[in-house]
């Protein structure tokens, strides 16, 4: 899964240092950060794949995780033949939530969409669907930070 947050600065960039910090993970857990990209400009464009994220199997289970914040852009990268339902699974979340175009509500904790289920614990609103050898950008909409597990199983 790719986060995307952009930075808003009031003078020309000099230099930069990054600093990724990682809190709270439990010591049987590891954080491994695989690639960063820094762009110019207002928009990001040109993502850079991790070539780990793109050879996928076909009929495999494909997951992202991710902590979302408010106003992020997540990108689902795919190399399906074949569009692909997703199943997004929110946890932690706080008080209204929206990932990409569907809507879960007023959340205190977790909830699910399945897209090959045609089913929902909360909200309203179109499931994502990969589509064949595309990117899925969604949107995402929360109070506060959550956390977010994509799935979808490739197909041929």
């Amino acid at each position: 899964m790719r986060l995307q947050q952009p930075i808003y600065v009031d003078k020309r960039v000099l230099s930069i240092k990054l600093r990724i910090v990682a809190t709270d993970v439990p010591t049987s857990a590891a954080v491994l950060v695989t690639d960063v990209q820094l762009q110019a400009g207002e928009q990001a464009t040109g993502i850079v794949p991790n070539p780990a994220e793109v050879g996928t199997t076909i009929d495999r289970a494909q997951y992202r995780n991710g902590v979302v914040n408010n106003r992020m852009t997540l990108v689902l990268l795919s190399n399906g033949d074949q569009p692909a339902p997703a199943k997004l699974t929110v946890q932690n979340a706080k008080g209204e939530t929206r990932i990409g175009s569907y809507r879960y509500g007023h959340l205190n904790g977790s909830a699910t969409a399945d897209g090959v289920n045609n089913t929902a614990t909360h909200g309203w609103g179109k499931i994502p669907v990969i589509t064949p050898r595309s990117d899925l950008n969604l949107e995402a909409y929360a109070n506060g930070r959550l956390h977010l597990r994509a799935s979808w199983n490739e197909r041929k």
